[in-house]
Order: C-alpha cells, then sequence, then structure tokens
C-alpha cells in the first residue's frame, strides 16, 4: 500500500502539475523528431492504406505519427494541449493487482478526490468516421522503397459490442476459428512459400471501421498472380466453405493456443492487464481472458461447425466494402494515369464468382 500511496501521488503530479521547463521539452523534443525519421517509411505505407480503405478515418485524416508541428511546437502551444487533455473527465484509474480494495479507493480519493476541471470546459470533438462511399475498387502504391504485397480487403464500420459477455465470448471462438482455417487454406495454396508470405488479418479498429484483410507479399513483380490466388481462395471460401479437415484443424489448433496462453498467464505484467482492461472498459466490452476462452471453447466447440464458419465468412463479406491495392515499387513505370494498371489488377481478381 506504500508503494500504491506512492504511485498515485506521481499520477496526479504528472495529471496535473506538470511545469514543462524548457530543457525537459527540448530533449524530448529530439528524441520524438529522431523516433519519425526513422519510421516515417512505415508510417507513410500504413497511412497510405488506411486513406484507400478507411477514407475520412482519424489515421487518413491526422498524419499523427509523422507530425510536422513537433520540431516547432512552443512550450506555451504544448502545455494548452497537456491542460486541455488531462481533465478529469478524460481520465480513468485502473489499478490490477493483489490489493485491498476498500483502501486502495480511499487513496485514490486522498490524491484525486479534490481535481476539479480547471479553466474554460471545451467540447469534444467528433471523432471522424470513415465513408465507405468514398473506397475506390482498386489502389495502387509504387514507393520506391516500399513493400511488395497484394491485398484483398473487406471494410465496414465497427459493430457495437455484444451485450452480454457469453455472447461476446462465443464471437471471439468463432472468429479465432475462421481466422486459422483461412491461413490453413491459403498455407496449402502455397506449400513451398516461407510463413508469413500470406494470410488473413482481422483489425476490429478503435477509428470506427473493421477490416478484413488477405494478403500475399510476393516476390519479385508476381502481383498478378498473388492477386489472382487470393481471389480464387476467396471465392472457393465464399461459395464452398470450409471442409471438415479445414475446421476440424482449426479448432485443434485453438484449442492448443488456448491451453498454451493460459498456462503463461500469471506471466502477464499487471501494467498490461491494466491497459487491456481499461481498453475493454472504454469500448464497453468485457475483458476476457484466456482461461475463459478455454472453458468455453472445449465445452463449446463441438457445437460450431464448418457452416457456422461458412455463414460468418459470407456475411462478413457482404458486409462491407471490398477493395484491392498492389503495392510495388516496380509499378511506379506502369502506373501513368493507372487505368490500364487498374484494368489488370480487375482482370486478376475476376475468378468466376464476383469479381473484386
Amino acid at each position: 500500500m506504500t508503494d500504491l500511496d506512492t504511485l498515485l501521488g506521481l499520477f496526479r503530479e504528472v495529471a496535473t502539475d506538470l511545469t514543462f521547463r524548457a530543457d525537459a521539452v527540448d530533449d524530448q523534443r529530439a528524441d520524438v523528431t529522431r523516433e519519425m525519421a526513422e519510421k516515417t517509411l512505415g508510417n507513410d505505407i500504413y497511412a497510405r492504406y488506411i486513406a484507400a480503405v478507411a477514407p475520412g478515418s482519424p489515421t487518413d485524416v491526422i498524419d499523427a505519427q509523422n507530425s510536422d508541428d513537433v520540431p516547432t511546437a512552443s512550450i506555451a502551444t504544448i502545455r494548452a494541449l497537456y491542460q486541455r487533455l488531462y481533465q478529469p473527465e478524460n481520465m480513468m484509474i485502473v489499478i490490477v493487482g493483489n490489493v485491498d480494495p476498500v483502501k486502495t479507493k480511499a487513496l485514490i480519493r486522498e490524491h484525486f478526490g479534490s481535481w476539479r476541471h480547471a479553466g474554460r470546459s471545451t467540447a469534444h470533438v467528433a471523432v471522424p468516421a470513415f465513408q465507405p462511399d468514398r473506397i475506390a475498387p482498386i489502389s495502387v502504391a509504387a514507393l520506391p522503397q516500399g513493400r511488395r504485397t497484394a491485398l484483398m480487403t473487406v471494410v465496414m464500420p465497427t459493430a457495437p459490442p455484444l451485450p452480454t459477455r457469453g455472447q461476446q465470448i462465443d464471437a471471439m471462438l468463432l472468429e479465432m476459428l475462421v481466422l486459422r482455417a483461412v491461413n490453413t487454406r491459403l498455407s496449402a495454396m502455397q506449400p513451398d512459400s516461407p510463413p508469413g508470405k500470406v494470410g488473413l488479418y482481422i483489425e476490429n479498429g478503435e477509428q470506427g471501421h473493421r477490416l478484413i484483410m488477405l494478403w500475399d507479399n510476393f516476390a519479385g513483380n508476381a502481383w498478378h498472380p498473388a492477386i489472382a490466388g487470393l481471389a480464387r481462395v476467396r471465392c472457393a471460401i465464399d461459395s464452398g466453405g470450409f471442409s471438415d479437415q479445414e475446421w476440424d484443424a482449426a479448432q485443434r489448433d485453438l484449442i492448443q493456443d488456448l491451453d498454451r496462453r493460459t498456462s503463461v498467464m500469471g506471466q502477464v505484467q499487471n501494467v498490461e492487464l491494466a491497459k487491456d482492461l481499461s481498453h475493454a472498459f472504454a469500448a464497453g466490452r468485457a475483458l476476457i481472458p484466456p482461461s475463459a476462452l478455454l472453458r468455453r471453447a472445449q465445452t463449446r466447440l463441438p457445437a460450431i461447425d464448418a457452416q457456422a464458419g461458412n455463414l460468418w465468412w459470407r456475411q462478413q463479406w457482404r458486409a462491407g466494402v471490398r477493395h484491392v491495392r498492389v503495392e510495388s515499387p516496380d509499378l511506379a513505370p506502369m502506373a501513368g494515369d493507372g487505368s490500364a494498371l487498374r484494368a489488370s489488377i480487375a482482370e486478376a481478381s475476376k475468378t468466376g464468382c464476383d469479381g473484386l
């Protein structure tokens, strides 16, 4: 409790009493500028991808990772931002550990009970939502030092959290199963490729969009067969579904993974649990540990058959806007106005089902 008392005192000082000494600000300014320089290319690649699949979302609108303001922002500007953001209505205190709840609450009241909003109240700016009507069917990136990848994505608004903890667990298990079954199909399509060359990625974005992405990190200039291969897999699952063998393998792998994650739960640092808990609380979701997922999986998986996965896949790919993207430095000479290249990408994505 003595350590917790000290920490809460430090947190209160950070939240309300920072002075922003000029030397400290300049030291951090140099560090942040250096970090931005090291990550500029990766940030640019990701921002351009988000601009294509989720236009209008915060990552598209605000280039926060490559800010031009860092080298020039005055201390007064930084202090004003701090005073606007660090207000009690924007904060939560999360404590994870073997603590006495009654004594802990008393300490929180002691340190933070007198904290009141300081200064003029400012209205919260609405977070911009992505604009699906601005998503083009195809996009191309030809950055000189960029990656070589083919991406087939469907993007949709983030759904509100399911109302009960059990429903959230079941939805997570089904998504985990589909992820494994699709990755099995993709790996079988290219058995000689290294791990990670092809795959499925699902992002439940905190910026108003959810995306499901198939990718193929092709070599050389093989973007055409990469797109065609992804399209064949997507179309085959959409029309024929998962095989019993794929689904059984996904279930076995999921049980093994959850069992492994449950066995190391005690090694997770409390600060990581606190971050996860705060994110879940802010999003209105339950914080579900691997052990709860494992218990549910052991009883529920026999009832979740391949047909459930097939239905999930079709619903997801038909619920959003589809987008195909090719990134390769080799595309620069072909880009021009882009129409011929886009026509070639569209042709590659036609597999007898419904194209894009």
